[in-house]
């Protein structure tokens, strides 16, 4: 089968963490890093096509081998490819070598957190390490996005999480990834949230966005919303949820296995070949038929939907796989509301 242009391929820098997130789709791998070879040969892989692509670098906890992440990011600028970067991390080991080397490299900052100090200590550990993590990148003047996996223990505090990142100016806002129960979140029986819920957490978030916004030089951003909102101007079908969906995502393990997505890494029913034979064929059909569905006749969405992640569809199951659609009605259910602006 023909080649895919890949543009968006994910490269986890290793495998080992220095959290025991209660959320996290992985296994329990034993540690291994990426070696100098398979980095290259996934960049050259994506690189081929001439068209832009975006890098990210994940994990595992990437910060934890800095010089490998600045090794590949400078492979990357070094080349002169069209390419966009950014790091996802648990922001507990951001320091200002880490950080020079996003500046350098011009990488982009994501990270990972549930909610205030509390909640993100009870579910992830290492609180205040992030949030050190978050003061450092506004030293630096480097923005950076959140992410926030919805589960049954930080959903009611969502308006708290908000009140916690508007004392941060250069967090630019927060995107939501529900739970995925798959790896040390399935074994651990991590809890879906309900959709009372949700819709009680996500409004809150709303309202508290909307006051914190009034008062802030630069607005945080929900990226649901802004999907929502974006779905409902432009009153177009829907569009793929992301590059997975049409086989133009590759994820790479450190031993140079290939996946569709990051959160199928591991998971030997996803693999997809190697760096050196990518199987195409099953990189472009693994996600085929994977939608979100739920009540759609009574959603002002219907047809229009921005959708969810294919490998969240694909390992869960029943009301799990309705988060997403709770989310966007209780946004969909805000914006009518007659004091949002």
């Amino acid at each position: 089968m023909t080649a895919a242009a890949i543009r968006y391929l994910v490269l986890w820098v290793t495998t080992a963490c220095n959290l025991r997130c209660a959320c996290c789709y992985r296994g329990d791998p034993s540690p291994m890093t990426m070696d100098t070879a398979t980095a290259e040969a996934a960049l050259r892989l994506a690189a081929s096509s001439g068209r832009p692509f975006h890098v990210q670098l994940s994990g595992g906890e990437p910060t934890l081998e800095p010089r490998r992440v600045a090794a590949i990011a400078k492979s990357v600028r070094d080349a002169g490819w069209q390419a966009t970067m950014a790091i996802q991390t648990n922001g507990t080991l951001l320091d200002n070598g880490v950080l020079e080397i996003c500046r350098r490299y011009a990488v982009s900052v994501g990270v990972s957190l549930d909610g205030p100090p509390q909640i993100q200590e009870r579910l992830r550990g290492g609180a205040s390490e992030t949030f050190h993590g978050l003061e450092l990148l506004a030293r630096f003047d480097l923005p950076v996005r959140v992410t926030t996996v919805l589960s049954a223990g930080n959903t009611p505090h969502l308006g708290e999480l908000l009140l916690a990142l508007a004392a941060f100016p250069t967090v630019e806002g927060v995107g939501f990834d529900p739970l995925v129960l798959k790896g040390r979140a399935l074994r651990q029986k991590a809890e879906i949230p309900s959709e009372e819920s949700i819709r009680h957490g996500v409004t809150a978030m709303l309202e508290v966005l909307g006051r914190v916004n009034r008062a802030r030089r630069v607005p945080l951003r929900c990226r649901e919303l802004e999907a929502v909102r974006k779905a409902l101007s432009d009153g177009a079908s829907s569009r793929p949820y992301c590059h997975a969906c049409s086989g133009e995502s590759l994820a790479v393990h450190p031993d140079g296995t290939v996946y569709p997505c990051s959160q199928t890494i591991g998971d030997p029913a996803m693999r997809a070949g190697t760096v050196a034979s990518v199987d195409w064929q099953r990189l472009k059909s693994v996600f085929r038929g994977a939608a979100l569905k739920g009540h759609c006749g009574e959603c002002p969405l219907a047809g229009r939907c921005p959708g969810d992640c294919p490998s969240r569809l694909t390992y869960n199951d029943g009301p799990s796989r309705q988060v997403m659609c709770t989310v966007y009605q209780t946004i969909c259910a805000y914006l009518t509301r007659e004091d949002v602006p």
